[in-house]
Order: C-alpha cells, then structure tokens, then sequence
C-alpha cells in the first residue's frame, strides 16, 4: 500500500513539474545530455524537481537537468540526478548525486549510475552504482566502493548504507586504510 502511495505521488509530482516547466520557450521543453532521442520516451523535460514528503515533512528533493518519462517501463530516466535526503532528527542531510539516474514508478525506488558520489557531513562515499530502495530506507552500492571520513578509508566492491542508523556494510575485498594522522588524534 505504502509503495503505491509513493508512486503515485511520484506520478503526481511528475506531472506538476510537467505543467510548470513545460513554458512556451522551445528550450525548456528540450531535453539534454544522453536522454536526447530516446525512442520509447512518452514525455521529457529539462530543469526538473520532485519532491517527496509524508505527513508535511519533505523525505527527499530530487533535482536533475533533464528527465524522460516512458509510460510502457514506467520510469523516469534522469541526467545529472541530485538527490538530498533528509534524516530522521538530523539537521545534516545526505546528497547523492550522479551523470545518470532513474525513478522506477512502480517501486519507487532510484537507481543512479556512471560514477555516483553521496556525502553526509565529513563522510564521502562514491561507487559506480546505487539503488535507493525507499521501503527499507537503504542505499545499496556496487563496485568500486570507497568510503572516506577523516583519515579512515574504506574500499569494497559491494555494500549498503542503512539511512536510520548510517551503518555502513561492506563485503567483497574489503581493505580499510587508516591514516597516521588521525590515529594519533584519538590517543
């Protein structure tokens, strides 16, 4: 029931982005970078914003430069995604952001790729690929992980980041360095 009611609001906040930025100027209604000639693509746009929020309160903000919407796949494929994420009780929010992404209508979930990079204050994090699963609040990443947060890095090829806890898992190679530096700071 829950996914539901995030898809449609997805949908619904798809079409209010449609209608405010679908204006007159022939620019606005072009789409830009890899999108561009998608030939299963019902709907595209530039300068796009969607928003997601329950009982008043914004969960995330979804930015991009453009997006395509395909009614048969239903999905919502986005170029240079921008996404913050606001957490439970916690002023610092985690933006993620990548060159490609999709919002995959019927699960709500993101799926962001080419390169993503997420930082939540002093942690960093980059990987080739996330997906965001809206349902368990988790963003799971594939290769080439790395996790760094003042002198202590962290490299895998697989892992998950739980966004009540911001527990990080990792597996696959795992090797964690940490720096001389910040070692000697705890003692």
């Amino acid at each position: 029931m829950r996914r539901k009611a995030i898809a449609g609001a997805l949908i619904l906040f798809f079409f209010v982005g449609l209608y405010f930025f679908s204006g007159d100027a022939p620019e606005e209604r072009r789409t830009v970078g890899p999108i561009v000639g998608e030939a299963d693509t019902d709907v595209s746009m530039s300068g796009v914003e969607m928003r997601l929020g329950q009982e008043g309160r914004t969960l995330w903000t979804l930015r991009a430069l453009s997006a395509s919407y395909d009614q048969g796949q239903q999905v919502v494929l986005l170029s240079s995604p921008n996404i913050v994420k606001s957490l439970d009780g916690r002023d610092i929010p985690v933006i993620v952001s990548a060159p490609l992404g999709e919002v995959d209508q019927a699960t709500s979930d993101i799926r962001l790729w080419s390169g993503v990079h997420m930082e939540h204050g002093p942690t960093y994090l980059n990987s080739d690929e996330a997906v965001f699963v809206q349902v368990d609040e988790t963003i799971f990443l594939y290769g080439d992980i790395l996790l760094d947060r003042q002198g202590l890095q962290l490299r895998s090829k697989r892992g998950d980041v739980d966004l009540h806890t911001w527990v990080v898992n990792a597996e696959g190679g795992v090797e964690v360095i940490i720096a001389k530096d910040s070692f000697m700071h705890g003692l």
